[in-house]
């Protein structure tokens, strides 16, 4: 029997190339990549397909379908409603296959509340004025809905954190890059395959080991001698430094330039010595516990 795949969800505001992205992802059939249809009231758009691109249904099925609990989850977005068939995603995921869901904001928000085995990427756009743009771009709304959409952005985009990554698309090459890393690190893209990540891990050891054995040694030293009791001295005597240093940068980096920044530097040297001077202010050498923030932009 398959192991059960994974829920994939690729959300962000209107207009930030959700579909682009996730035709290109699509194209690459080593990832093994299944794409849930959604069911939409809204009409189709020049060159969309039923049953490809939407099911286009009327309000009526729609409201059924919810009531029948059909839908994994379901949104109204600018006047028309928006749901994921549960039929479909569940016999693709029985499968062993990973199911991309391409879905609006609220609707991922219940995904993540309700369902388990779920791996959630919010695509972010380069700037505000970029995401007008392309909304503007598509010539297929009125002022009013093009307003609606880029209102809604604002309200959105703060709830990025809530997601597993953040990946900015700047280009949809360098997107579809930063993915497709996110699905190999987190198996979700063939076991022969290794992410960018492991390569970065080396380049952050050498880096360190290099530059930063003194903030090392003192790091250990500042906690033992900060520790006031008991468990707080057992925990300042098994402290490893480095292994945490280590562990913190590398995953900093690879954050930071899935939110902004070319992938195809992931493994730069330069680069990535770079964003570690840039880091090192962040850490808490007097402490083993860093900020909670330590993540947030």
């Amino acid at each position: 029997m398959e192991n059960k795949g994974k829920v994939i969800i690729i959300s962000g505001p209107s207009g930030v190339g959700k579909g682009s992205v996730n035709g290109e992802l699509l194209r690459n059939k080593e990832l093994k990549l299944e794409y849930s249809v959604s069911m939409t009231t809204r009409p189709p758009r020049e060159g969309e397909v039923n049953g490809v691109n939407y099911f286009f249904v009327s309000k009526e099925e729609f409201a059924n379908a919810i009531v029948n609990n059909e839908l994994i989850e379901y949104a109204n977005f600018v006047g028309n409603s928006y749901g994921t068939p549960r039929k479909y995603v569940e016999e693709k995921l029985n499968q062993g296959k990973n199911v991309i869901l391409e879905i609006e904001v609220d609707g991922a928000t219940q995904v993540l509340r309700n369902e388990e085995n779920v791996l959630s990427i919010f695509l972010m756009p380069p700037t505000l004025n970029e995401l007008e743009a392309r909304i503007k771009g598509r010539a297929t709304e009125s002022d009013e809905k093009i307003k609606a959409r880029l209102d809604k952005a604002l309200l959105e985009i703060p709830l990025k954190h809530n997601y597993d990554y953040v990946v900015e698309n700047d280009s949809v090459e360098n997107a579809v890059s930063k993915i497709t890393d996110i699905l190999i690190r987190e198996k979700c893209a063939g076991a022969n395959k290794e992410s960018k990540f492991k390569d970065l891990v080396k380049i952050v050891e050498n880096i360190v080991d290099e530059k930063y054995t003194y903030f090392i040694n003192n790091w250990e030293a500042n906690v033992k001698i900060l520790a006031h009791n008991t468990e707080a001295k057992e925990e300042a005597q098994n402290f490893d430094a480095r292994e945490e240093l280590i562990k913190i940068l590398s995953s900093e980096v690879y954050r930071k330039t899935l939110a902004h920044g070319d992938f195809s530097k992931i493994n730069d040297v330069e680069f990535v010595d770079f964003k570690i001077q840039k880091l090192m202010f962040k850490i808490n050498f007097f402490s083993i516990k860093q900020r909670s923030d330590f993540s947030g932009d």
